[in-house]
């Protein structure tokens, strides 16, 4: 796949890998009512519920202002800290074995805790991808990602958020997953672009889960990108990846990131 190299985001947005948990942590991440826990003097109470419409425009709000003021991803974890009660847990990064797309990264996914929610741990599982070339061929067939684990979880709610580089392609939030399990989600996007840009140009893939038991897992995510009349028709997500339905066997590329590893507890 060939790509158009002289293309750059017209407003500046920092890699994915950069600024960990920006958009999908702040839109999935339940809280606790404010009932919910016994309080004390130290306790973390979330100023903002995430988990209601107006609460999640406010976040995304604060977090795209944060990212336009040019906060890097210390600011935006202090951020996430302040008014979410989000604590990062750091990964491990690798290369993708899948031959990428030109232009097209994948960060390996995040995980944060979220905390104590109705006596239960949850966890926010988040992989944001970027493109810093615009293709140069058409797209008219979905596009998919999506963020998988190797072990069983207990999901809770999923999202997906997708945008353009320009004002061209405003932000786009959504939950109608194409397909969500114990082993993790996937969204099917049909891309729309124009000369300069696209609606896919960077986003990110969340989920906010439970666990049974202790337990290390390993997170991954991906992009599934098809152009010219290919498009996915469907996927599966299962503990080893996803298993994607094209319609065509030509016209395709797959970037996975690498893997993140983290033990998380009910």
């Amino acid at each position: 796949m060939r790509a158009n190299a002289s293309w750059r985001p017209a407003r500046s947005r920092p890699r994915p890998a950069a600024v960990p948990a920006v958009l999908a942590a702040l839109v999935l991440c339940l809280w606790a009512p404010p009932g919910a826990a016994a309080a004390g003097a130290e306790e973390c109470v979330p100023e903002i519920a995430p988990d209601t419409g107006e609460g999640a425009d406010r976040l995304l709000t604060l977090v795209r202002e944060e990212r336009a003021a040019g906060g890097d991803a210390a600011r935006v974890d202090r951020l996430l800290a302040e008014v979410a009660c989000l604590t990062p847990a750091d990964a491990p990064r690798e290369r993708g074995t899948v031959p990428p797309a030109d232009g097209l990264t994948v960060a390996p996914p995040e995980v944060y805790s979220l905390g104590e929610v109705a006596g239960r741990e949850r966890w926010l599982a988040l992989t944001e991808w970027e493109w810093s070339t615009l293709p140069d061929h058409p797209m008219t067939g979905d596009q998919a990602v999506a963020t998988w684990f190797d072990v069983p979880v207990t999901p809770v709610l999923q999202v997906v958020h997708h945008s353009g580089a320009t004002d061209a392609f405003p932000n786009v939030s959504r939950e109608d997953a194409a397909d969500v399990n114990g082993y993790g989600v996937g969204f099917l996007i049909a891309p729309e672009r124009n000369a300069e840009d696209m609606n896919v140009a960077l986003g990110s893939v969340a989920l906010v889960f439970e666990t049974e038991s202790c337990t290390p897992l390993t997170a991954r995510g991906a992009f599934a990108h098809a152009w010219n009349d290919t498009g996915v028709d469907a996927l599966s997500v299962t503990a080893t990846g996803v298993s994607y339905t094209w319609n065509a066997p030509v016209d395709r590329a797959l970037n996975e990131s690498g893997p993140t590893g983290v033990t998380v507890c009910p």
